[in-house]
């Protein structure tokens, strides 16, 4: 149920429209089967007989001829106050809004990191006699890391929410190595 405002199931019962598993006889048109039909989950209402359609505001709006005023205060909703925000709608809100603050640090972290990469190995192409024999396989350890994060960056960017969780617990849980190895 939507805060703010009643069931819609409990306001048309209340107005004399027998419900049987979501469905009724239509109160807008006459008819002898059925095609009224009440989402209880999404609070809406739909008639596939006369096509009239909507949430508990326009039905008692229809029902009772009512203006958009009348019908809120016939349901006692007060106009111009803000619907309550369902606190587990909040947490879900809260919850994607750190989710993707997450991935767009570990992005970005990931974006610097490569830039610097790729950087190297432009140095090292356009320079290669400046590399020792040590310091090719650190060259080479270093861009075996840079297809890594690139990989990363991508799975970040279209890669499904498993993965991106997976990515999100590697980076939680090196940062958490590297904090405790600072205190040491």
């Amino acid at each position: 149920m939507l805060l703010g405002k009643p069931d819609i199931v409990h306001i048309i019962e209340q107005e004399g429209i027998e419900l049987k598993r979501g469905k009724a006889l239509c109160p807008f048109h006459a008819e002898r089967t059925p095609s009224f039909m009440v989402n209880q989950k999404k609070q809406t209402f739909h008639c596939y007989g006369c096509g009239a359609h909507g949430d508990i505001i326009s039905f008692i709006m229809k029902l009772k001829w009512f203006s958009f005023k009348d019908a809120l205060s016939y349901l006692g909703i007060r106009p111009g106050s803000p619907a309550p925000i369902d606190p587990s709608i909040q947490r879900q809100r809260n919850l994607q809004q750190r989710y993707e603050k997450a991935i767009t640090d570990i992005y970005n972290k990931l974006c610097e990191r490569s830039r610097h990469l790729h950087r190297l190995s432009i140095q090292v192409k356009n320079n290669p006699s400046v590399v020792t024999a040590a310091g090719a396989v650190l060259f080479a350890e270093q861009m075996g890391k840079l297809a890594e994060i690139d990989h990363k960056l991508d799975v970040l960017l279209a890669g499904t929410v498993d993965d991106q969780i997976s990515i999100l617990r590697e980076a939680m849980k090196n940062d958490c190595t590297k904090t405790i190895s600072r205190a040491a």
